[in-house]
């Protein structure tokens, strides 16, 4: 990982073009336009074409996603309860029914892969954390918070009344400024557009308040850390899929 960060892509370019910067830019532009795999496979491919001779670029989405996993942001797949009653996660992983409504977890097929009735998706905050004190560029701005001078003007969450009520509520967390402060918001959306399907999905997302305005709301800060699948409203259970983040 270190080599792929810190080679240059070919002899003579640019510096900070290196394999991990070309893979994850490469894996920004499929997500954000949801390209295929094999229009992935393609670009990458024509890319290394054009490129001097023995170049290190990714050359197909295969060696794109091995060197994007190493940067240890994993996710997870947790079964959920057709009810919305509870998730199969740790000391329960293992149950076969729910321990509240007592219906199956598994639907019933004749395949030897058991399907869920429903599932979620987790993706651990901890490493995305970790890395903002990993990078120059952020590491500092995530004692901003405590070493900023407050002018009158509220323009940071650190600057208002509930946050001074909370650090000293808890003065031993709010000793150590290098601690991290979560924002979490969540809201449903229709992932179909205004069509006639309705279909509520609801992305969980959390936001290091650490950092100065021009940072924390900036779109790579904004942590996807679960999605509540649909198709329906998860109402009062909401706190049910939130187990695994807090």
């Amino acid at each position: 990982m270190l080599d792929a960060a810190n080679y240059p892509i070919y002899e003579g370019c640019k510096v900070g073009h290196s394999p991990l910067s070309a893979a994850t830019k490469m894996m920004g532009i499929k997500t954000y336009f949801n390209l295929s795999e094999d229009c992935v496979d393609a670009i990458a491919d024509f890319f290394c074409d054009y490129l001097p001779e023995e170049n290190l670029a990714p050359h197909s989405y295969y060696a794109i996603q091995k060197l994007v996993s190493g940067l240890g942001l994993p996710s997870q797949m947790i079964d959920v309860c057709r009810d919305n009653c509870m998730i199969f996660w740790r000391e329960d992983e293992n149950l076969e029914f729910c321990r509240f409504c007592g219906k199956e977890r598994f639907q019933v097929s004749n395949g030897r892969t058991r399907i869920p009735y429903q599932r979620m998706w987790y993706l651990p905050v901890t490493d995305r954390l970790k890395q903002l004190y990993q990078s120059d560029r952020t590491a500092a701005g995530m004692r901003w918070h405590g070493e900023h001078q407050f002018n009158g003007d509220i323009s940071h969450p650190s600057d208002a009344e509930a946050w001074k009520h909370f650090q000293n509520k808890y003065p031993d967390f709010a000793r150590e400024m290098r601690n991290v402060y979560l924002g979490l918001c969540t809201d449903g959306f229709n992932p179909f557009g205004k069509g006639e399907r309705k279909y509520s999905l609801w992305p969980v997302i959390v936001t290091p308040y650490n950092l100065p305005p021009a940072l924390c709301m900036k779109r790579e800060f904004l942590f996807l850390a679960i999605l509540v699948p649909g198709p329906n409203h998860p109402r009062r259970a909401l706190d049910v899929f939130l187990k695994p983040l807090i």
